[in-house]
Formats: C-alpha cells, structure tokens, sequence
C-alpha cells in the first residue's frame, strides 16, 4: 500500500527579511502567483508558430494574518520603510523565494465580531516556485 501524503499547516514556514512570520488568520494562510506566462506562443498569418521565452520573475505573495497575530507591527514596519527583502516560502513539498521582495503597503483593516485579519500583498522581484 502506498504512503498517503499528509499536509500539515504546521510545516509551512514564511521568512521575510530572515524573521519567522506567525499568526496566520484560519483558512488560506497564504497564497501566491507568477505575475506572467514564462512562454509567450504566436502565430502568423500563414500557420507558423512561433515561441519565446519570458524572463520576467514578477511574483506576488498574499499573507492573511489575523488582527493580533505577533508579526503585524513587523509586516507593517517593513510597508512603511520600503525596505527591499528577502522571502522564503517553505513547506515540505514547496519552496518559493526570492532575494528580492517588497511589500505593497500597510494591510488594510476592518473591526467587527470577530478577530480581524490583516493582509499583506508582497511584490517579490525574482520570485522561484520549485517542488521539492
């Protein structure tokens, strides 16, 4: 009988300027894109296809932190200054990282019943998906 993969939400671990990120809102932890295709296709008038090659690196990372998660002042801190990171994005199958990341602007915000979230969007210059 084969292993059955389990996903354990404890496994992913988010670094933004070497700094441990913690208190994820419940759901989606966070999600990420490439901002473009890597290959661009076309065809001309007569059928000839034809292929190149994107080497934009664009990426985009949205973290969800709840309201009072620790690292909210650090994310915010970060938005502030405009500082340029690194970020590492790790789980046991997945790593997604780039030398290069900033974060978009400070979360917006909302109060109510329950814990509010904060989310962050983090522009990642060079971002590399690989599946480890």
């Amino acid at each position: 009988m084969a292993d059955i993969p389990v996903f354990n939400a404890k496994d992913v671990v988010l670094t933004v300027d070497n700094v441990v990120v913690k208190g994820f809102q419940a759901g989606d932890m966070i999600s990420y894109t490439i901002k473009e295709d890597r290959v661009q296709t076309e065809v001309d008038a007569q059928g000839f296809p034809s292929i190149s090659i994107n080497n934009n690196r664009l990426g985009q990372m949205t973290v969800n932190l709840s309201g009072n998660s620790p690292s909210h002042k650090f994310l915010n801190g970060l938005a502030n200054s405009n500082k340029v990171v690194p970020i590492v994005l790790k789980s046991a199958d997945e790593k997604i990282s780039g030398t290069q990341a900033i974060i978009a602007k400070p979360a917006d915000g909302q109060f109510g019943i329950q814990t509010p979230k904060r989310t962050y969007t983090i522009e990642i210059l060079d971002m590399a998906v690989e599946a480890l």
